[in-house]
């Protein structure tokens, strides 16, 4: 974003701010539960999983609504009782500034007013503690400062997550559930193999394995140089696991520009199906590698800009320590693929994640539900999960 517009968002913001904050004497609905996903783009991630446990569970106690930039793709989930909202109508500023509670996994719309009485749950997107998350200095800190104001209540994959990212980088003082996040539940209590079947029938591809080729986000997006030759690495899966592969690539949500692999499942609408019909991974820096490794599948790091990445944004803990087989360059990613060793690997995995501190419970949508349901006065009181 350039100094310029991020200097018209910023002020644009703190106008917009002055200008809604006599909504604050609307009263607050305290049924209304709203829900963004990847800042209105996705019905996916963490508040799926947690609307999803309502929806099933909360008997119609609570009123679900969603907010999306583009509602007529998502008209579908009105049929389920789901109010969507164009999030950038009246109608949802109304709604947001008197729903009870706001569940999102990312920053939330900076150009509205925060409430004392309404409750907002923030899930955040990644697990684990890998690469470092900071706050610029100047104006763009300020901005995105802004938009992490508010948060009642975080979420967390684990300990290192609560300490490195939450209290240290975010410098969050509140509340915090460490029960896992929301959309690991599915790859925790077993139900990853059936959904893997029907990702696969629906993908088209049954009768094969997939490779995922998930990078995370750059500034500026990633140049070609930065990806793996897809051919190589069939060439090599088949030699030492045999089979049919297929190479699909699902570029991060802000960037998705590419061209790379067999079928670009960058539109699929959620990444933990993806993730259960891998038989493995390869990524660089994402934290897909902890959703990954949940199910001690094998993962891949493919890190081409390795040195220039550890320069510009770094790691929490080094690289080199993390379980995952790395590699800079297609042929380190050749050898890692004909060297892999699934006992050392399960051994190191379950290593890493006692040294983070894993909290995957593998009920994190029920947790953060009842959570919600308390603050909507819908649930009696702590401990009480009948209702669940």
């Amino acid at each position: 974003m350039t100094s310029f517009r991020l200097f018209v968002s910023y002020a644009g913001s703190l106008a917009l701010r002055f200008l809604l904050s006599p909504l604050k004497l609307l009263p607050v609905q305290k049924d209304r539960v709203l829900f963004l996903s990847f800042r209105g783009k996705q019905y996916s991630c963490n508040p799926r999983a947690v609307s999803e446990a309502l929806e099933k569970n909360a008997s119609g106690r609570v009123r679900i609504e969603w907010a999306f930039h583009e509602p007529e793709k998502f008209k579908y989930l009105a049929g389920r009782g789901i109010t969507v909202l164009d999030d950038r109508s009246l109608k949802f500023i109304l709604h947001a500034m008197t729903a009870r509670v706001v569940c999102t996994n990312t920053y939330y719309k900076p150009f509205l007013p925060r409430r004392k009485d309404q409750f907002y749950l923030r899930t955040w997107h990644g697990g684990g503690a890998y690469k470092k998350v900071t706050y610029p200095s100047g104006l763009r800190g300020k901005y995105i400062s802004m938009q992490q104001q508010g948060a009642s209540l975080y979420l967390s994959s684990s300990r290192a997550f609560t300490d490195q990212t939450l209290r240290g980088a975010f410098g969050y003082t509140g509340e915090v559930l460490e029960a896992g996040m929301p959309r690991n539940d599915i790859l925790t209590d077993g139900r990853w193999k059936e959904t893997a079947l029907l990702t696969k029938r629906e993908l088209g591809f049954s009768d094969r394995k997939i490779a995922l080729y998930a990078p995370t986000y750059r500034e500026g997006g990633a140049g070609k140089n930065l990806y793996p030759d897809t051919d190589r690495i069939k060439k090599a899966l088949f030699q030492k696991f045999g089979g049919s592969w297929t190479v699909l690539y699902r570029g991060h949500h802000v960037d998705k520009s590419a061209n790379i692999g067999d079928m670009d499942v960058s539109a699929y609408p959620d990444m933990q199906p993806l993730l259960c019909a891998a038989d493995i991974l390869i990524t660089d820096y994402s934290s897909s590698i902890w959703d990954m490794s949940l199910m001690y599948k094998p993962a891949f790091l493919y890190c081409a800009d390795l040195d220039a990445y550890r320069a510009e944004r770094d790691f929490f803990t080094d690289i080199r320590s993390w379980p995952f087989p790395l590699a800079e360059n297609d042929e380190e990613l050749e050898n890692n693929i004909l060297c892999f060793d699934e006992e050392k690997y399960r051994c190191a995995v379950k290593a890493h994640h006692e040294s983070l501190g894993n909290c995957e419970t593998g009920r994190a949508a029920v947790l953060a539900a009842e959570r919600i349901l308390r603050e909507c006065g819908a649930l009696s009181s702590p401990g009480t999960s009948d209702c669940l």
